[in-house]
């Protein structure tokens, strides 16, 4: 195979993504970094048929190669894995192509011991699979490999959450690798070997049990995740937020003020550790007071990460976030309102691990935003907690009363002006009787809405209700819009794959012979993606899908869901984001501007929240806020399909509308299933078909 330098970036790109986002969840005794000895490499032994069927992408993708975890640990120069028993597992994988564990009662544990100064144990799941607990075999395979080697590093190559039982938490290091993409085995040896060094925190919160999940959906309205873990004080393995390094950072000095109608934070990092660089992600965290309903005890509202900080060294993190995001949904005006009372501000590494740094208050309520009613068929919410029961610290009211206070004084003249402008109903396109071409638009020779009205209806039908629906000229393309050549219209081409583009590699002929091939790029999941806790991370790996998309002809690009992930059990689990809604919209915002330049991603639902219990205020400011955060990144968008609280989803609904529209989204729909119950009307089709012409004129310039 011979590799192109787009290739080449690419991988480079999936690999240091990979790396980026893996999350170190325990560290004694320095059981990492696994470094060369005296110039020679560190001997290992890999366990587990994890480390060959290592999982790197959904199946339907097929990226122009694989790497495992046994094949990354074998290319580094740092560690060296035991040969033999490498050559037993490679011929038993062979031999049994289905997976399953290798029969360990073969081997000597003593001698393997004896010849390797520590063991490596993976443990796999699918993208695709819902178990999370450890089976029979590998529990046996853990409690066999932890007795003979005081060195073991469990690696979790898994979607999301693993329930651990006491042979895996034996073990001295554990590393959450997730779905990592082609390049996951090499990003894992980096890692491994401080050639990368620890950076990801988890995106979800990890219980002991995986019943906690069940109590969690018990009560979801708003209280998702660490929003639920921590209201309630329910035990955790680790929160969210939660990661290791290397080094060690400690939080210095912090200040919160309030610049006019802005709140600003500002946070010291400093690396106190004696050896390895180390960085971390600093995290915001709010508190609203109790006149706001029943809240979660602290929501994250911002984060920003460190560079890489040498040992001894310090950084200052500044933070700045207008006042009005600390505003709840008050479902009886149909508004954002700022109550009154004290908000608290919080900076930590992860929601279990925050320093009260002062307190807002504000001094009457405050309308800060009317949104579009959303007139569903969902209760107030009802949901209600102890404040009793939510997690605390030693020392929680004592940084409390020492915080400094602020006070919030707001009116409609010093409230930041957003611009609601609305202009005229849109009337219909009118034309100058003559036919005119996308190719006219360019040049300027005539508007987009005059083409449009010079359009006939079966045209305009071919365009608007089609789109997505035709034969894609890409090979393994989703679909593709019409192509009007009487209008000089070509089709847009459209692609699936939560980690990548989708598409087939082979291209194969009449006789069956490859004519060609087309090698696309299997990129780390959404998850893990999200565990980097960083936009740059995910505007380089948007910049690179964007140039695949250029390459092969891609216009719409189906990214990852805006979903929340709710229960990381969920079979969709890896191709959503995080449990927050904040991280989930900043980032896939940033993913969305990395795209921009050479294509679109496409703003997307997974499945909205079916419960007809669920309250206004928990779509409003939980569910619906990564769409609001990301609209203004994304210039396509898929309408949800079906109903929601006995709204019919569409264009035009006010679920749509207050989802998107009212967020500074201006770009085209995509309808999930069929745009019109009934025959759309003209007008209805030229407001639809001046979006998708514009985005065509925007990707195609």
């Amino acid at each position: 195979m011979e590799y192109t330098p787009r290739m080449l970036d690419a991988a480079l790109t999936a690999r240091s993504a990979a790396a980026a986002g893996m999350v170190l969840l325990k560290n004694v005794q320095n059981a990492l970094p696994l470094t060369a000895e005296d110039g020679e490499a560190l001997p290992v032994a890999v366990f587990g048929s994890g480390q060959i069927f290592t999982p790197c992408c959904e199946a339907a993708m097929d990226p122009w190669r694989k790497v495992s975890v046994l094949d990354g640990l074998c290319a580094s120069d740092a560690v060296k894995p035991d040969g033999l028993l490498s050559h037993k597992y490679r011929t038993w994988a062979l031999e049994h192509p289905a997976g399953g564990e290798y029969p360990l009662g073969s081997l000597s544990m003593e001698e393997l011991a004896g010849c390797n100064r520590a063991a490596i144990v993976v443990i796999a799941r699918r993208p695709e699979q819902t178990d999370c607990t450890l089976t029979d075999s590998e529990t046996q395979m853990l409690r066999s490999v932890t007795t003979a080697f005081d060195r073991t590093i469990l690696v979790l190559a898994t979607p999301g959450f693993v329930e651990l039982n006491d042979a895996a938490m034996a073990c001295p290091a554990i590393v959450w690798m997730g779905i990592a993409g082609q390049e996951a085995g090499s990003a894992l040896a980096d890692v491994l070997t401080a050639k990368a060094l620890p950076m990801g925190r988890l995106p979800f919160s990890w219980p002991v049990s995986r019943t906690d999940f069940d109590a969690a959906n018990a009560q979801a309205d708003q209280f998702v995740g660490y929003r639920y873990f921590d209201s309630f004080g329910a035990e955790l393995r680790w929160p969210f937020g939660y990661g290791l390094g290397y080094g060690t950072c400690a939080l210095g000095s912090v200040s919160v003020g309030l610049d006019g109608t802005d709140v600003t934070v500002s946070a010291e990092v400093e690396n106190i550790g004696e050896t390895w660089p180390a960085g971390e992600a600093v995290q915001v965290y709010i508190s609203r007071p109790d006149a706001a309903g029943a809240q979660p005890v602290w929501l994250l509202d911002s984060f920003a990460r460190t560079k890489l900080l040498a040992p001894g060294e310090r950084e200052t993190v500044q933070l700045r976030f207008p006042v009005t995001e600390l505003a709840a949904y008050r479902e009886s005006a149909c508004s954002f309102a700022l109550e009154e009372g004290y908000y608290d501000v919080r900076v930590g590494f992860h929601s279990r691990g925050t320093y009260i740094a002062g307190s807002l208050r504000s001094m009457q309520r405050a309308m800060v935003r009317a949104v579009t009613p959303l007139r569903l068929d969902a209760p107030e919410s009802g949901r209600v907690r102890d404040r009793k029961a939510a997690f605390t610290y030693p020392g929680e009211a004592e940084e409390l009363t020492a915080a400094h206070k602020y006070a919030i004084r707001i009116s409609p003249r010093n409230l930041p002006k957003r611009s609601r402008k609305k202009g005229r109903d849109f009337q219909g396109c009118y034309g100058d009787n003559e036919v005119h071409t996308l190719d006219d638009v360019r040049a300027g020779r005539c508007s987009v809405f005059t083409l449009v009205a010079a359009m006939d209806d079966h045209s305009l039908r071919q365009l608007v209700d089609q789109f997505g629906f035709c034969p894609a000229s890409v090979p393994g393309a989703l679909g593709a819009s019409a192509a009007l050549e009487r209008y000089r219209i070509p089709a847009m081409q459209l692609a699936a794959g939560s980690e990548g583009l989708c598409l087939t590699k082979e291209i194969r002929g009449e006789d069956d012979e490859i004519i060609r091939r087309q090698y696309t790029t299997a990129f780390p999941s959404a998850t893990l993606l999200a565990a980097a806790f960083s936009p740059d991370v995910c505007r380089a790996v948007g910049r690179a899908v964007g140039r695949e998309m250029q390459e092969f002809g891609i216009h719409l690009w189906l990214a990852p869901s805006l979903n929340l992930l709710a229960d990381p059990r969920a079979a969709d689990a890896a191709g959503r984001w995080s449990e927050d809604p904040v991280l989930t919209g900043v980032l896939a915002a940033a993913l969305a501007e990395g795209v921009s330049k050479y294509g679109a991603a496409v703003l997307r639902h997974g499945d909205l929240p079916e419960d007809a219990a669920m309250s206004q205020s928990a779509l409003r400011d939980t569910w619906l806020l990564p769409y609001e955060i990301a609209a203004g990144s994304y210039r396509a968008a898929l309408i949800p399909s079906g109903t929601f609280c006995g709204e019919v989803l569409g264009e035009d609904s006010p679920l749509v509308r207050s989802w998107i529209v009212d967020n500074r989204y201006r770009g085209m729909f995509l309808a999930d299933g069929e745009r019109y119950a009934s025959g759309p009307q003209r007008i209805d089709l030229e407001r639809s078909a001046i979006r998708i012409l514009k985005l065509m004129l925007d990707i195609t310039k």
